[in-house]
């Protein structure tokens, strides 16, 4: 829980906005700070993303997830991650930024 409180720190400073850096041909900066913008508020009111059935994610406030929630957690934080590498793959290739994900829009 400690590692967990400690990401929302960070999100809560903007991590998101500075992982996300320029908007990739196909995307629209003022949609990438509006996500930004969101994750942040959601950090800062203790909302952690979690991933449950049929792959939707959805938020639930740090206090009120159980331990075995927490690979729901990451398994939402590894959706995220997977989106930001691949726009860091599409970036060294030129390429139009990947879909945003649905929980992200």
């Amino acid at each position: 829980m400690k590692m967990e409180r400690t990401k929302l720190s960070e999100r809560s400073e903007g991590k998101l906005r500075r992982a996300l850096g320029m908007a990739l041909p196909g995307e629209a900066k003022e949609q990438l700070e509006r996500i930004a913008e969101d994750h942040r508020r959601r950090a800062k009111q203790g909302l952690g993303s979690i991933k449950g059935e049929g792959a939707t994610i959805s938020c639930k406030h740090i206090d009120d997830l159980s331990p075995l929630e927490m690979r729901l957690v990451t398994a939402a934080q590894r959706e995220e991650v997977g989106w930001l590498k691949e726009r860091v793959e599409r970036t060294k290739r030129g390429d139009d930024g990947p879909p945003i994900p649905t929980h992200l829009r």
